[in-house]
């Protein structure tokens, strides 16, 4: 329930969770990272295929149709030289037409202050020291109740970091809502 890391167990919280709880408290995603579905992520991110983004969206929505409308969301953030680079991020297009088909509003307080590598050039476990202090506020946290948006979950590094950046900002509730979902 909390990684999103599926488990066959009658326990909601995996071994993992349980031991170094993350600083989400769910986890949503629409369908396994996996053939034919990581081409799709990567013609979003890499393709320029950002019609992708309103698909994602509209196939992520479910997921949250049923949360209460005070969640608001964010956006995974890109560093400004990546993002000027790519041109767009990913993320925020897909949180923008998410925003469209809920109601949420969509907003954009955290940035990435550090020039990550892209996680998938690291080996899984250079991935946390990879995003450490990556995050910051650049602006007040006015919501407490957060759904965060990203393409894809592989580790969770990303994720995380993001999260305890919100929480030492104030939220108080952190749910992930990713399109895709990678198993270790």
């Amino acid at each position: 329930m909390q990684c999103g890391i599926e488990i066959e167990s009658q326990q909601p919280i995996c071994g993992q969770c349980q031991h170094n709880p993350p600083f989400f408290n769910t986890t949503s995603y629409v369908c396994a990272y996996q053939a034919p579905i990581d081409k799709w992520i990567m013609a979003l991110k890499f393709g320029r295929k950002i019609i992708y983004s309103k698909m994602f969206a509209e196939l992520m929505l479910p997921k949250i149709v049923k949360v209460d409308l005070k969640y608001v969301l964010i956006p995974v953030p890109l560093h400004t030289q990546r993002l000027k680079k790519r041109g767009y991020n990913q993320s925020y297009e897909i949180g923008k037409e998410l925003a469209k088909l809920s109601g949420r509003e969509l907003i954009t307080p955290l940035i990435r202050n550090k020039n990550t590598q892209m996680q998938a050039q690291l080996k899984f476990k250079q991935r946390k020291k990879n995003v450490k202090n990556a995050f910051a506020m650049k602006e007040t946290l006015t919501h407490s109740h957060i759904i965060l948006i990203d393409d894809v979950m592989t580790s969770g590094n990303t994720l995380n970091e993001c999260a305890k950046t919100l929480k030492k900002a104030g939220a108080e509730v952190i749910k992930v809502l990713v399109f895709a979902r990678k198993s270790f």
